[in-house]
């Protein structure tokens, strides 16, 4: 019986590693090459949250910190962004899991949307540094908003996958 449970477990693993990677491949190569930046969200946030839902808090602040490395290091800009924000979500999580039923997928789109707002205002303040930042602020600030809304809405789709089925 334990063997059994020990390689349920191992799927589960597999499962959301791969899911994982799947989702950085889109990430890094068709979501980071939309023309507008609205479109362009973070996929990896959403799974954070998932991860830390299903996991014990070590584990998943080591997801987290794994995962936001990598997409650092292939965004070549801005370091540390998704490693904080990743790190944010897991811990905020992990927090408010007593007091919240974060199954419910009006509760997992608050808590992203608080996540990704917090992204958003962070990308968008590093923005105003870039060369030619000031020209589009606004039309920057306004995108960043309708990312957030997007990835808001999209948080339930994505964090489905890693707690369906365990």
């Amino acid at each position: 019986m334990a063997t059994m449970k020990s390689s349920t477990q191992w799927q589960y693993l597999v499962r959301v590693c791969v899911y994982t990677m799947v989702l950085v491949v889109l990430q890094a190569q068709w979501i980071s090459e939309l023309p507008r930046l609205a479109m362009r969200g973070d996929l990896l946030l959403p799974l954070m949250f998932g991860i830390a839902i299903e996991w014990p808090p070590v584990l998943s602040v080591l997801w987290a910190f794994l995962w936001g490395y990598i997409m650092d290091t292939l965004s070549g800009k801005f370091w540390g962004l998704h490693v904080g924000s990743y790190l944010i979500a897991v811990c905020m999580v992990n927090i408010a899991s007593e007091k919240f039923e974060f199954h419910n997928p009006v509760y997992q789109m608050i808590f992203v949307g608080l996540c990704a707002l917090g992204q958003s205002l962070v990308l968008g303040f590093f923005l105003l540094f870039e060369p030619a930042g000031t020209v589009v602020l606004a039309n920057n600030w306004n995108s960043l908003l309708l990312r957030t809304l997007i990835m808001t809405i999209l948080s339930p789709l994505i964090i489905y996958p890693i707690w369906n089925g365990k």
